[in-house]
């Protein structure tokens, strides 16, 4: 007596079916586990597919600029009246500051989107094809990183060009602050797009992580320095992500120390990227 065949889906999303001969147990067909190339080629697909998918929205391309615009007009001219740095004028402080802010800011639309994939039914096509179950969460941090640098690469220009911002220590060093600054979102990036997989919905997720947002970027070195900061606030300044970032990408871009930033900023970044992807890999593994 015959049974029908069955499919089952193996870990890298392949499908293979069980036959039965003679009443006795299936066997499943071997699927050859998928080499780095063909991860890396599943991750690029998809990197590019959101990409496209993100180029082809031009309302949120258009906020994507013109949302941290905003921030650093007020900041860099309405602020600029009132606040005071010791030995640098306030434009200068606090550009490094709203780059950061900008970075987190686009970085929790990652969370909303895969929230979206994940209760759309789209993750679920995902895993009926045979790709790497690693590349839709990777990619889509890839590609919303690679998203994140051209804004920051924008917003840069804006602020040398008409804010008046001065990278004082030449090319090499600005190029140096401008990755530190999209490195970072790769790491908040990546604690986005696990958000969005344990969340329930999307409007869950965006609420869960702006809850965050801001006191992490308010309770840091971005627009104040530490010591400015209420003496209960200092501690969590101090160690705050944020601010390894802020404090990082502003000593390469006007000057301060660097070896004490870029321990810490290197401390936090690598330890969120890889946990979060980790976490974010197994998360979308369990389904």
């Amino acid at each position: 007596m015959n049974k029908l065949a069955s499919p089952i889906v193996e870990g890298n999303g392949a499908t293979s079916t069980t036959s039965s001969l003679l009443g006795g147990a299936g066997a499943v067909a071997p699927v050859a586990p998928l080499s780095v190339a063909a991860v890396a080629s599943n991750i690029a697909v998809l990197a590019y597919r959101n990409l496209v998918k993100f180029y082809r929205n031009r309302q949120l391309l258009l906020l994507s600029v013109v949302q941290p615009l905003t921030n650093m007009i007020m900041f860099a001219y309405v602020l600029n009246q009132v606040a005071r740095v010791p030995g640098v004028s306030y434009k200068q402080f606090v550009v490094p500051g709203v780059l950061v802010q900008a970075v987190m800011v686009t970085a929790m639309r990652t969370g909303v989107a895969v929230s979206y994939d994940a209760h759309s039914g789209m993750n679920d096509r995902f895993r009926s094809m045979p790709i790497a179950r690693s590349a839709v969460l990777v990619g889509r941090v890839v590609s919303d990183t690679v998203r994140i640098g051209a804004q920051t690469i924008v917003l840069v220009l804006v602020a040398v060009t008409f804010v008046g911002f001065d990278f004082r220590y030449g090319a090499l060093r600005a190029v140096g602050a401008v990755a530190a600054i999209v490195t970072f979102g790769l790491a908040v990036t990546a604690f986005s797009g696990w958000v969005g997989l344990v969340t329930t919905d999307p409007e869950t997720a965006q609420t869960v992580l702006i809850t965050p947002t801001l006191p992490f970027v308010f309770g840091s070195s971005a627009f104040a320095p530490v010591s400015r900061l209420p003496s209960w606030m200092q501690p969590f300044a101090s160690l705050n992500p944020v601010s390894s970032a802020v404090d990082l990408a502003r000593s390469l871009a006007i000057g301060g120390p660097l070896q004490a930033p870029f321990e810490h900023y290197v401390l936090w970044t690598g330890g969120l990227t890889i946990a979060f992807i980790y976490l974010g890999v197994r998360r979308y593994q369990r389904g």
